[in-house]
């Protein structure tokens, strides 16, 4: 007989507890919690581990999950103390978030709700293309979200079948691509959502059997803060000729709760608040639990959930407000119990970074409030609707600066930390990995294309880039324009700020809410020399220096067969012989595959010419004709977000009978 069991995840180390997605900036995050103090394979001032998450999208179109990518985030051993509360600072939470989803065109009448699988695993990656796996450390959690419809007008003057080719072909394209592309701006033919009157909230709502309470919860606020107004009036007529008692509802609303962590829940819950470890920005994710009572549905205006952040940056049991953020919800015809959505705020971490030997663990709170504003004085201070979450956060180690210090500083080069550039080789470490996604990056790396500088801002100042080349002795100071990303705390929720130098060549440091990926400098080196990178601050004494290896060669690849150049040499059942030739100075990965078989791989590179020898044996049945083919790359950093220089040669074959 044989055994039945089951592979159950392993959550005593590490737990997704939410997954959410922002509609508007196309962002899946996923917030997880690290629950011990070892275990991770070492301090922070080691390589650690890394905790991978794979995120599947489900379309419920019948194409089941569609893998949409992976993020690490490096973890490591942190020793357990009680913060000012008494409390322990585990769980430590993280989120990981992956930018972009695959696109599906849908409109405000027709939702597009797609299932969300999340894969949390330690150390080993989840294999891609496989939603079922599952993993020996970590867990697996769904979600529903829901998609951006567009808002179009019934008629338009131009073929609207353009630009949706190239949404439909290019999915990772942004809006503002698209545009440039397509000579296209559809925003300006969004038609606008309408709010919904409070006369047709009343007759949709009461149907609904969703309360007064609820509809009404804004207007009556409204008619607290300004009673005498003519608007306050009108709606305090409309609301008693539907019989509701406007003196019951402020009593109501003016309630203190109970439960100091919660309100309302009815309709909305925070459930986590999160820290970006990669991006470094606090992320909260809330579900909505009915399919009414938001004011409107996706053709209108909908209502506002309302996300503020506080932050104990010493752990001193004093709350700092940071910012409130905002994000639109509609009455949506769910088909599971919730919907899940996410919203974020950069954080500027640059005076509240310890050295890796002092780990910096603090207290965050997030407060939800729908369709008020939360406090921004009192952080424990909750409106009728909402609840509030604690968590502890671990801030990213670096180079500690005293309050209002400037230092001539850039943290990530090249996509890679710093600290993982080997000042001698300008090739990456052992462990290495890319800054904004935690992937890992071969050892011994080099660079090729756009290199980009990230490092902390300071306003007020200004700063420039020298860059030296140690072959040839020359020196340059980028001074090309280049266009950074900044935060806006509602939709858009972007902003895009073009960085130029002045008239001396210096380029002026942003805000941080101007520049919220403290993009310094975009520069293309070229050739395959080494550089010396230099950062230097107007006023400011010192300068900050990384060394690079360029590479911008591809591996070199060559077939032979030994056929006298004649396709049709080789009879089903002779073998085949011949060579084939890899050569790189910084060879990654190569393959040789043939239709016949004799398929092979490596690391490193074959012998020198004529190269490694291949024979193929055939059988009298054999594929009449087939090929031999070679694929390599090298480790390669291209632009500053992926690897490897992919190069592939090929030949033809026939079997004569």
């Amino acid at each position: 007989m044989k055994a039945n069991f089951v592979i159950n995840s392993n959550t005593n180390f590490e737990e997704l507890t939410c997954v959410g997605y922002n509609p508007d900036t196309s962002e899946l995050e996923a917030t997880f919690s690290i629950k011990q103090s070892l275990g991770y394979s070492g301090s922070l001032c080691t390589n650690g581990s890394f905790e991978n998450v794979r995120f599947y999208v489900d379309f419920h179109d019948g194409a089941g999950y569609i893998d949409q990518g992976i993020v690490a985030v490096n973890v490591h051993d942190i020793p357990n103390k009680n913060d000012c509360t008494g409390k322990s600072i585990f769980p430590i939470k993280y989120t990981a978030t992956l930018k972009k989803l695959t696109f599906k065109f849908s409109t405000c009448n027709k939702p597009i709700l797609p299932t969300v699988k999340a894969i949390l695993s330690w150390v080993q990656e989840p294999p891609a293309d496989s939603p079922d796996w599952i993993p020996v450390w970590g867990n697996v959690l769904v979600a529903d979200i829901q998609l951006k419809p567009v808002f179009l007008l019934k008629e338009f003057p131009f073929d609207l079948s353009k630009y949706l080719e190239y949404a439909i072909n290019f999915p990772d394209l942004s809006v503002n691509q698209l545009k440039e592309i397509s000579g296209i701006d559809i925003s300006k033919y969004k038609e606008q959502p309408k709010e919904l009157e409070l006369s047709e909230a009343i007759t949709r709502y009461t149907k609904s059997k969703i309360p007064a309470t609820r509809f009404a919860y804004k207007t009556v606020n409204k008619m607290i803060n300004f009673p005498t107004s003519e608007i306050t009036l009108l709606e305090k007529e409309i609301l008693e000729k539907a019989k509701i008692k406007v003196s019951e509802l402020i009593d109501e609303f003016t309630v203190i709760p109970i439960d100091k962590n919660k309100a309302n829940v009815d309709y909305e819950e925070l459930n986590c608040i999160g820290f970006d470890y990669n991006l470094e920005k606090l992320v909260a994710t809330f579900c909505l639990k009915k399919k009414y009572g938001f004011s409107g549905d996706l053709c209108e205006a909908g209502s506002s959930e309302y996300i503020s952040f506080w932050i104990d940056w010493d752990d001193n049991c004093s709350w700092e407000y940071l910012d409130t953020v905002k994000i639109n919800v509609h009455d949506i015809q769910m088909k599971g119990d919730t919907l899940n959505y996410s919203v974020s705020l950069p954080l500027d971490t640059k005076y509240h970074k310890k050295l890796c030997n002092n780990p910096n663990v603090i207290r965050v709170r997030g407060v939800l409030s729908w369709n008020i504003a939360p406090s921004a004085i009192d952080p424990d201070k909750l409106e009728y609707y909402g609840n509030r979450v604690d968590a502890h956060i671990q801030i990213k180690p670096g180079v500690q600066l005293n309050p209002g210090q400037v230092l001539p500083i850039f943290n990530i080069i090249g996509g890679i930390d710093v600290d993982h550039v080997d000042d001698m080789t300008g090739l990456t470490k052992s462990g290495s990995f890319f800054a904004n996604n935690g992937l890992a990056v071969p050892t011994g790396a080099p660079f090729d294309g756009v290199i980009v500088l990230n490092g902390p801002t300071f306003p007020g100042y200004r700063y420039k880039i020298k860059v030296t080349n140690l072959n040839t002795g020359a020196v340059s100071y980028p001074h090309n324009s280049f266009s950074v990303v900044g935060y806006l705390p509602s939709a858009p929720w972007v902003q895009y700020t073009t960085q130029s130098v002045d008239a001396q060549g210096y380029y002026h440091f942003l805000p941080p809410e101007k520049n919220t990926l403290n993009v310094l400098a975009r520069f293309t080196p070229g050739t395959s020399d080494k550089f010396l990178v230099e950062m230097e601050v107007d006023t400011v004494l010192g300068v900050f220096s990384k060394t690079i290896q360029m590479d911008n060669i591809k591996p070199e690849l060559k077939i032979t067969v030994d056929d006298g150049g004649d396709c049709t040499h080789y009879s089903k059942g002779d073998t085949i012989t011949g060579h084939f030739y890899v050569n790189d100075l910084h060879i990654n990965y190569w393959r040789f595959r043939c239709t016949w078989g004799g398929n092979v791989e490596g690391v490193s590179n074959t012998p020198a010419l004529p190269g490694q020898a291949f024979n193929i044996p055939t059988t009298s049945n054999a594929y009449p004709c087939g090929s031999v083919s070679l694929y390599a790359n090298d480790k390669t950093i291209i632009n500053s977000q992926s690897i490897g220089h992919e190069v592939w040669a090929s030949y033809i074959i026939c079997l004569q009978d």
